[in-house]
């Protein structure tokens, strides 16, 4: 998942990654968008000065005292955390992908990957919804069992 780590993926996990597709691209795309404007502002915490008077006086020591920059680094470290879980959640979601390879499984996973429910891909379909979830369910046989 991390740098370092390996994780052996069950079907659960699989299935709910399907589920949150959706969401997660949506997160990985407003975080990037984030990430932007934290590179544009920067916050550096005070100058200090190198000519004059001021460069007599006395210099904070250690971090920043200034509990508002401390709270914006905390989460802004958070949040890059999670967006690399997604990241990675994504990637392994895609490159199972190419392992499906029936029209309706196709025709499945697409829809789940724009975020319909299954009730919606039903009707779509023309099938009931226990033949969506039959059909997912042969999607994550195949995402799981080709690439393992």
């Amino acid at each position: 998942m991390l740098k370092g780590q390996t994780v052996e993926v069950k079907k659960y996990m699989l299935d709910q990654w399907l589920k949150d597709y959706h969401w997660m691209i949506e997160q990985i795309r407003v975080g990037k968008m984030q990430d932007e404007v934290v590179k544009t502002i920067e916050y550096e915490g005070a100058k200090v000065a190198n000519y004059g008077i001021e460069a007599t006086l006395p210099k904070a020591s250690g971090g920043t005292s200034d509990p508002v920059s401390y709270e914006a680094s905390r989460r802004t470290q958070f949040y890059v955390k999670r967006v690399l879980r997604y990241v990675w959640k994504v990637k392994e979601i895609q490159e199972r992908a190419s392992n499906v390879i029936g029209e309706r499984e196709i025709f499945v996973l697409h829809h789940l990957f724009d975020g319909y429910s299954m009730r919606k891909i039903a009707e779509k379909m023309n099938v009931s919804e226990a033949t969506v979830r039959r059909i997912r369910e042969r999607i994550l046989d195949d995402m799981l069992g080709k690439l393992l």
